[in-house]
């Protein structure tokens, strides 16, 4: 198994971990999990993403807001894909360095469409890299 193949794989069991919390009643308990998820399944993501660049489309990238619009091209992902995924890129720097209930809050209301977003670019990276 190569490192990208590798990666993904890791990143699909990372966004199943995720859905399964995000779909959880909500307490402070399983908001926390989630944001927790989502910081690992963000990291997994954009290195999937990165690697996938580099080995299938020949592109060098080195940080996530431009694999992330590297990528939308390749993948055929729309204008709104791309900008949820900057916006996951800024939550992220935000969630890692800043904590507040209000914050948490915000944050865990974005998560069901980060998730849909970073599901359906494991899939078309899965299809495309066949893998």
């Amino acid at each position: 198994m190569d490192y990208l193949e590798e990666k993904h794989a890791q990143l699909e069991q990372a966004l199943k971990k995720w859905k399964e919390v995000l779909d959880m009643p909500f307490s402070d308990v399983s908001r926390d999990a989630s944001i927790q998820r989502y910081e690992f399944s963000f990291e997994l993501l954009w290195k999937v993403v990165k690697k996938y660049l580099k080995e299938i489309e020949g592109f060098e990238c080195n940080s996530p807001k431009s694999c992330f619009r590297e990528i939308r091209m390749t993948l055929e992902l729309s204008d709104a894909d791309i900008e949820t995924c900057i916006s996951m890129t800024e939550d992220r720097n935000l969630s890692v360095h800043t904590y507040s209930e209000e914050m948490a809050n915000d944050l865990y209301a974005k998560l069901p469409e980060y998730a849909r977003v970073s599901k359906l670019i494991a899939m078309k990276i899965k299809e495309k890299a066949k893998i």
